[in-house]
């Protein structure tokens, strides 16, 4: 794997707006950010405005003072190859043809300074605490889960059904254990604990695990096309939708929708 297609690429850049468009570019921002969000390999993307000048609060004054009116944009893609999927995808694209007459112009195109970035440190707290699960669920839930493993009969024949079904490339370990590595990602971890229901696929006692996928029926398709087998049929359940097969050896592999 190249270091273009598996390197994180995090950015901010700013955007100066006309005066006279404020509203209008604001009141776009969430559909547009909608679309932006059914982009897989967009990871984080945040849209800010600088506090009004009239903030009474001295502690919270910009320093130099902000560039008002403008937004800041904090990014980060899954690759440099999901980078330029979005800045060359349909929401992007869209939102600066429809949109970039509302802002500051350099020859013809909407003028922003931007600033790549290399993570040093840092950390990213599991749940927005204005969010409805963070609302829920009263504080932060610990200890995540954080690896899966699947202990397969034939390890090869286990190694070629994942990565022709879900295109996994693998890491080899001690004892030829086959690691999976995953891109850094801002979602939030979801895990529960259920009763089980005798004969009801999916519920019998035991644990899952959980792939997220784009497209349910198609990771259905690729499965049972590469010797897998139905166990759950596609469900709807408190705003999740989700699916279970199993793979060769009859492990359950649960599916679920990405939002």
């Amino acid at each position: 794997m190249t270091s273009r297609q598996s390197n994180p690429v995090s950015l901010v850049s700013q955007w100066f707006i006309r005066h006279g468009c404020v509203e209008q570019v604001l009141s776009a921002l969430p559909a547009y950010v909608q679309e932006v969000m059914e982009e897989p390999g967009t990871l984080i993307y945040l849209v800010h405005a600088p506090l009004p000048e009239n903030n009474p609060n001295p502690l919270l004054q910009s320093l130099p003072p902000a560039v008002r009116p403008s937004l800041l944009f904090f990014e980060e893609y899954a690759s440099e190859d999901a980078f330029l999927a979005h800045v060359k995808g349909p929401a992007f694209t869209a939102f600066v043809d429809k949109y970039g007459q509302c802002f500051i112009s350099s020859d013809g195109h909407p003028y922003n300074t931007v600033t790549f970035l290399r993570r040093e440190q840092g950390f990213i707290r599991g749940l927005d605490s204005r969010s409805p699960q963070a609302e829920q669920i009263g504080s932060l839930n610990r200890h995540p889960a954080v690896m899966f493993e699947i202990i397969a009969k034939d390890q090869d024949k286990s190694k070629a059904f994942y990565s022709e079904v879900f295109g996994w490339r693998y890491q080899n370990g001690g004892s030829g254990f086959a690691y999976v590595h995953f891109p850094l990602q801002l979602r939030t971890l979801l895990g529960g604990i259920g009763q089980s229901e005798s004969g009801v696929p999916g519920m019998e006692p035991g644990h899952s695990f959980y792939l997220l996928v784009e497209d349910l029926q198609l990771a259905i398709n690729r499965a049972l096309a590469a010797g897998g087998s139905p166990h759950m049929p596609i469900t709807s359940v408190d705003g999740y939708t989700f699916a279970m097969i199993k793979d060769p050896e009859g492990n359950p592999i649960g599916l679920l929708q990405a939002v």
